[in-house]
């Protein structure tokens, strides 16, 4: 099906018009596609939007089925748990909020969360470079 906005598909169901001054399929696609030519339509998009505003009264896709988006409050909650106890694990907390790390790590990721520890090797003092010249010698 070629993709068509709402106000597109709206306008389809009033070249279709209503009552006894209907048009046939064939002529709302002539119509519409003298109009949007660049997004041509075929016979069977018209027949399809037709039956979908008949059984739901809307022309808009359905909801998709599956399991539901995380929601921001579940989000700010994982973030905020993450900010009181900096020490705290990703498993841990995908424990606490009932989600699994993978989600936790994604949602740490796009809020601008890097996983790390700090080592030895990663943080730099004072006496480094002493320390250095005293290995190499």
């Amino acid at each position: 099906m070629a993709h068509l906005t709402v106000t597109q598909r709206i306008e389809i169901l009033i070249f279709i018009g209503c009552g006894n001054k209907t048009r046939t399929q064939q002529e709302v696609c002539n119509l519409f596609n003298a109009k949007y030519s660049d997004n041509p339509i075929t016979q069977s998009i018209v027949s399809k939007i037709e039956s979908k505003f008949r059984e739901t009264g809307d022309v808009k896709n359905l909801p998709k089925s599956g399991h539901p988006k995380m929601t921001q409050d579940k989000k700010i909650d994982i973030v905020l748990s993450m900010e009181e106890n900096l020490q705290s694990t990703s498993t841990l907390v995908a424990s606490e909020n009932e989600v699994s790390q993978t989600t936790v790590l994604r949602i740490l990721r796009k809020e601008n969360y890097h996983p790390y520890k700090f080592q030895l090797v990663q943080e730099l003092n004072e006496d480094d470079p002493d320390r250095q010249l005293q290995f190499f010698i």
